[in-house]
């Protein structure tokens, strides 16, 4: 019989502890889920699931505004008043949340605990006001807003991506304070339901993870539409003006600028939900990014692991996901295995959506030199897209030796779909020609990666020792 209480307590009922419990009692250990506040997590109630909501919401408005372009005449103007929408999307919100029954977790095996976790040692924890004891502990507790100090920041009423979907009626205009993934997904998606955005962004680019001139092309198109992007702008200074928000910027040329908003959104970075388990208790080190883990997602407390938001760098819940089954199988199983950070991927929903795996063309260069290749294939000349009237943007498919694939970017509608095809030859190791020769329904927004295929398997065989030298024989004959 075991001394302990549990062989496993997941800390943190978001993404990550959801995976982690549900694989710790699946492998038949006795497990525990401890959670704070609500079932779901960052992912449910403030992030990916409102947020996609949303986007969705401005997706329709967008459509409905384009009907003349498909030769649908109204009868009468449209009009369009999106003063529902955040209802809507807190609906579909709980309707996710009522997914996770708390019965569902019984018949899993998996004892819900309600309350705060703070560790007593690296065996023994309060769960509000119950001790308990376990023999492992993976820590899933996500992350939280990181608000950055600036002056009078703190006396402006401001929202952040935990208060956005509570508003009850979208402002007229709002500034918003970064240009990372939530502040770009959060200025298309507002922009699109008529609220006038600015983005203050201190570097020279949103997103700027992302390949610089797929960033580069997504900047025209915002502004284009009528989004005010100021890259290369700090604000210093924030205060309540004629019943605005008033944010004091200076430039990379130290030129000040004022500008006004009705709303206010945090959007600069994110911080892990650690400083209040008490870790020192337990041995766990831990910075400002997060904990301090080995390969195998181990903290310092040789049977603590961790996952999801608090293991730096990679803050998306489908890595947490990924982190949370690694964590999992190595807390519960003699064989270790390490997270696959060569294969990370994301997307920004952004209309049009950017989607992201591998290496930037700059840092394949930087790596591989002259063996690079870059093919690239624009929606434009998609004839799906073509069709759907949705032709922005383009893909580039960045290669090295014999069409290795290094990096997917891609910026265009489906983008976050087109891209798990190329990801799936990059994973076991297919060159990217070997996409030209698979069959693809037609017309499809998947041309967009068979073109650039072609090109791909048209330059390796020109590039054939074999088809160089008879090219070289023909020339002779010629002569």
């Amino acid at each position: 019989m075991s001394k302990y209480d549990y062989d496993i307590i997941v800390i943190g009922a978001g993404s990550g502890g959801l995976v982690a419990s549900k694989l710790a009692a699946g492998l038949g250990k006795k497990t525990a889920l401890i959670e704070k506040n609500k079932i779901g997590g960052d992912c449910t109630w403030f992030g990916c699931i409102p947020s996609k909501a949303l986007i969705k919401s401005a997706q329709v408005v967008h459509q409905s505004r384009k009907m003349e372009r498909f030769g649908i005449k109204l009868r009468s103007p449209l009009q369009l008043n999106p003063e529902n929408v955040m209802a809507h999307v807190r609906a579909v919100r709980q309707a996710d949340y009522e997914a996770h029954s708390l019965d569902s977790f019984k018949k899993e095996g998996i004892d819900l605990i309600f309350g705060a976790a703070k560790f007593i040692d690296e065996h023994h924890i309060m769960a509000g006001d119950k001790q308990l004891s376990s023999n492992k502990f993976i820590i899933c507790t996500g992350s939280h807003p990181a608000i950055p100090q600036i002056e009078g920041l703190a006396q402006v009423p401001y929202l952040t991506n935990e208060s956005i979907f509570e508003i009850e009626t979208l402002p007229g205009s709002m500034l918003i304070l970064g240009g990372g993934p939530i502040g770009t997904e959060m200025a298309s998606a507002l922009n699109r339901l008529g609220v006038k955005i600015t983005i203050i962004q201190r570097a020279p680019t949103l997103l700027a993870n992302d390949d610089h001139e797929l960033t580069s092309a997504l900047m025209d198109y915002l502004r284009l539409v009528g989004v005010n992007i100021l890259v290369k702008n700090s604000p210093h200074r924030f205060y309540k003006e004629n019943g605005l928000i008033t944010a004091e910027i200076t430039d990379d040329k130290n030129q000040m600028a004022k500008i006004s908003a009705e709303a206010l959104l945090v959007a600069a970075g994110r911080a892990p939900n650690i400083g209040s388990l008490d870790l020192h208790n337990a041995g766990v080190e831990f910075d400002n990014r997060g904990l301090k883990v080995d390969k195998y997602l181990r903290t310092t407390a040789a049977n603590i692991y961790g996952a999801g938001d608090v293991v730096p760098p990679y803050l998306f819940t489908h890595v947490a996901e990924h982190e949370a089954v690694i964590a999992t199988r190595n807390a519960c199983l003699p064989i270790k295995s390490k997270p696959d950070y060569e294969n990370v991927l994301w997307c920004t929903f952004t209309d049009p959506p950017l989607a992201h795996a591998g290496l930037t063309e700059s840092k394949a260069i930087e790596q591989y030199g002259d063996n690079v290749r870059v093919y690239k294939w624009k929606f434009s000349d998609v004839d799906r897209a073509k069709t759907e009237l949705d032709t922005e943007g383009f893909v580039k498919i960045i290669c090295g030796k014999q069409g290795r694939i290094l990096g997917i970017h891609i910026l265009g509608s489906h983008a976050e779909e087109l891209m798990h095809e190329v990801q799936l030859a990059k994973l076991f190791g297919k060159p990217f020609s070997k996409i030209a020769s698979m069959i693809h329904a037609y017309p499809s927004f998947s041309d967009a990666i068979r073109q650039p295929a072609k090109k791909c398997y048209i330059d390796l065989i020109q590039n054939n020792f074999f088809i160089k030298l008879l090219g070289k024989f023909r020339s002779k004959r010629r002569k």
